[in-house]
């Protein structure tokens, strides 16, 4: 049961983590205005948290009882595979899908900085061969945190049973 789980979690997190491919493709294809982008960025994020809340009732709803340690277990399971999934996603994009982003958005920051802060300049141009490495690692870390938070929450919402009862779903 435990490789299901995990079977289960890894196609609930590639569906999760089309949500923030598919935005960012929008984002980088077709250049929509701050309000869009906003909006855009509601849809995300909501969408993103309905999702998680989704399969995790989902999953609960195989079982008589449900705790919250199993509620969040799978939704970190979730959000963790999801993180490498967009986390991979996001160096494939910057680095093998649309590298001149990555130099377009450089260069406009080296310009906003040359008056204000020359040195910066020396060191923007030594980390912008780097760079789609080390979004890769932002956006592992920052997703898993995320997912973690939501989980904790979201788990609150989908346990069922009541709490003398020992879990069904470990």
């Amino acid at each position: 049961m435990q490789s299901n789980t995990w079977s289960k979690a890894a196609t609930f997190g590639l569906l999760l983590a089309l949500i923030t491919i598919v935005y960012q493709l929008v984002l980088t294809v077709i250049e929509p205005g701050t309000a869009i982008k906003l909006i855009l960025w509601v849809l995300k994020f909501s969408g993103s948290i309905w999702l998680l809340y989704f399969f995790i009732k989902e999953h609960s709803s195989l079982y008589d009882t449900f705790s919250y340690k199993d509620g969040f277990k799978f939704g970190f399971m979730i959000s963790l595979l999801s993180s490498v999934i967009c986390a991979a996603y996001m160096f494939l994009h910057f680095a093998v899908l649309f590298p001149d982003t990555v130099a377009e958005q450089m260069e406009a920051a080296m310009t906003m900085m040359q008056s204000s802060n020359p040195d910066a300049i020396d060191t923007l141009a030594k980390i912008e061969d780097k760079l789609p490495q080390i979004i890769f690692v932002v956006i592992l870390i920052y997703n898993t945190i995320f997912g973690i938070i939501a989980s904790s929450i979201i788990a609150n919402y989908t346990k069922k049973g009541d709490i003398f009862t020992t879990s069904s779903a470990e």
